[in-house]
């Protein structure tokens, strides 16, 4: 069997889920590769699909990706004995409907949802509209007059061409699993299947916090707090927000705050920010993890929380936003503190209360750790695909066969 996982970009959450799902299905014997965007490509865009690309931006208010696009989806040569593709993000690569209607017929297509993109009209986030269950409009997110038009032609197009491909659907979380399932598009391709993510747990694991504090150079007597985001820019991931909140805390003075993230960000007066910059590297991720006293996350909407796990996997208890997939990830009270968006005085009080407690800092990130190491292990993660991958390749090969004996008959 050989496995081609699609994702636009080399970086993030939804390419660290495919890279880890490729890996660990090597292990299992089963050849698979991720392809992403050409690079070079992205750099020389035809003109037509930039200015695409800008008037999808001009026409919301909230990030919004149509599929109609003019770069090159993947070349004849990747699909060389490739037997199933698993689509990840691609919402920023190439037109997938129209993709969809001449891949051949013989390889069967496996999506992973890691948003709402692949089954609602072009949005990614969940901001309690509903719309997608039935035609996308009017969107509450693109401006009018288009509001009307161009959100339901894109769940039209994904509903065709979906359907014709009998795609399977997987999602990360249960919560996104009952969103995905009100709409269309998964309904009349038999539902959702729920596979909670992987990490690598021989890297993320209970650290050692003294060692791990040497090899950044901090104080071993400081209160440690870990928090970021592929982009520190991200609204979604409200950093900004966060770190307001975070210069409130009483004792600054031994307060710590680890930030991941590419980009740059105002710091509040008086807040110690240490920025790390993006931490592509597993084993050093763990080692911050393994630092810090509590991870923090003021992130708006999460269908899991990828990060959050790798924190709990190494010992450290979680702070967030009571949103989205995160209860599923990340209990309350059980291995993490969780609090209602933006309710900035519960938030700091969860966090002051790790603080003044080393005995709770301790049951919660042990409780974390047992609850993560065996819940999302690559191979057990892993595990579940190759079944999904011969049921679809199954589904494939007998509608094939019926094409052709419906042709010989006609």
């Amino acid at each position: 069997m050989k496995v081609l996982q699609l994702n636009t970009h080399a970086s993030g959450g939804s390419y660290e889920y495919a890279s880890l799902l490729s890996a660990a299905l090597a292990e299992q014997g089963i050849e698979s590769h991720v392809l992403c965007k050409n690079q070079s490509a992205e750099a020389s865009r035809p003109y037509l699909d930039r200015v695409i690309r800008r008037s999808y931006v001009s026409l919301s208010t909230e990030p919004w990706h149509g599929t109609r696009r003019l770069l090159c989806p993947p070349a004849p040569e990747d699909l060389d004995g490739v037997d199933v593709v698993h689509l990840h993000t691609v919402a920023d690569w190439f037109d997938v409907p129209s993709w969809l209607e001449i891949l051949p017929k013989h390889i069967g297509v496996i999506v992973s949802l890691h948003d709402m993109w692949h089954f609602t009209g072009g949005c990614f986030l969940y901001r309690g509209c509903n719309l997608y269950s039935e035609t996308c409009a009017p969107c509450p997110i693109l401006k009018t007059p288009l509001n009307r038009v161009l959100a339901k032609d894109e769940q039209r197009r994904k509903l065709r061409a979906y359907r014709n491909r009998r795609v399977q659907f997987v999602a990360n979380s249960q919560w996104l699993a009952n969103l995905a399932e009100r709409s269309p598009i998964v309904r009349v391709c038999g539902g959702t299947r729920v596979i909670p993510p992987g990490i690598d747990t021989t890297i993320f694991r209970p650290q050692d916090k003294a060692e791990s504090r040497a090899n950044f150079g901090i104080a071993q007597d400081a209160f440690v707090i870990a928090a970021g985001a592929a982009s520190l820019a991200d609204t979604n991931k409200n950093i900004q927000w966060l770190l307001q909140q975070l210069a409130k805390l009483s004792g600054l003075d031994n307060v710590l705050i680890l930030l991941a993230g590419e980009g740059a960000i105002k710091t509040p007066v008086g807040l110690n920010v240490r920025a790390v910059g993006r931490v592509p590297d597993r084993a050093k991720r763990s080692k911050l993890f393994g630092a810090a006293d509590v991870f923090v996350s003021a992130s708006l909407m999460e269908t899991y929380g990828v990060t959050l796990i790798e924190a709990m996997s190494c010992g450290t208890p979680v702070v967030a936003f009571r949103v989205g997939g995160i209860p599923e990830a990340a209990p309350d009270g059980q291995v993490a503190l969780l609090c209602e968006p933006l309710d900035g005085s519960a938030f700091l009080a969860a966090i002051e209360r790790l603080r003044s407690s080393r005995q709770l800092r301790d049951e919660l990130g042990r409780a974390a750790s047992n609850l993560a190491l065996p819940r999302n292990n690559k191979g057990q993660f892993a595990a579940a695909f190759p079944q999904i991958y011969r049921a679809c390749m199954k589904t494939v090969r007998t509608d094939v066969s019926n094409q052709f004996w419906t042709s010989q008959w006609t």
